[in-house]
């Protein structure tokens, strides 16, 4: 089996997996932390045993880790607590602190366009431009954040 193939077989697994999970803001970091699991258990049993097949090897591997919905209710237990962890007190400093964050990155990129040579736009106007954009992005997030954890309140 060539590396190409490897690859997609791995790949539809991380794919299936992804299916069954529920979407939210760790699902991307968590099925990239699969993969690399993943390819370092392969090249654990391709050093272990360097005469086998690897088709057979990376089988191996992801019997080892199991189905994609042992591994969906794995990753919702964990979320789970997790986000049981954290307070509400704890929420809310981030919400906070991602705010404060939003607010210097607007009125910096408002005041470096309104600085730029020839750029014929005021420092208030880039202002208002990019606290829309902000607040858009602060209001898409908070509604992901609200589903995220609605899913995860339903499993």
């Amino acid at each position: 089996m060539n590396e190409r193939e490897i690859t997609q077989t791995i790949e539809e697994y991380i794919k299936n997996v992804s299916r069954v999970l529920p979407s939210g803001f760790e699902t991307e970091d968590m099925l990239e932390e699969l993969r690399i699991h993943i390819s370092e258990a392969f090249s654990d049993k391709i050093q272990k045993k360097p005469l086998a097949n690897k088709i057979d090897l990376l089988r191996e591997v992801l019997n080892d880790l199991g189905e994609p919905k042992e591994i969906a209710e794995e990753f919702k237990r964990t979320g789970v607590r997790l986000q049981e962890q954290g307070g509400d007190d704890e929420k809310a400093f981030w919400l906070i602190a991602r705010f404060i964050i939003n607010m210097v990155v607007v009125v910096a990129a408002s005041w470096f366009v309104s600085n730029l040579p020839d750029a014929g736009i005021s420092f208030y106007w880039a202002l208002a431009v990019f606290l829309v954009f902000g607040l858009a992005e602060w209001f898409i997030r908070a509604r992901q954040m609200r589903e995220a954890s609605r899913i995860e309140v339903q499993n």
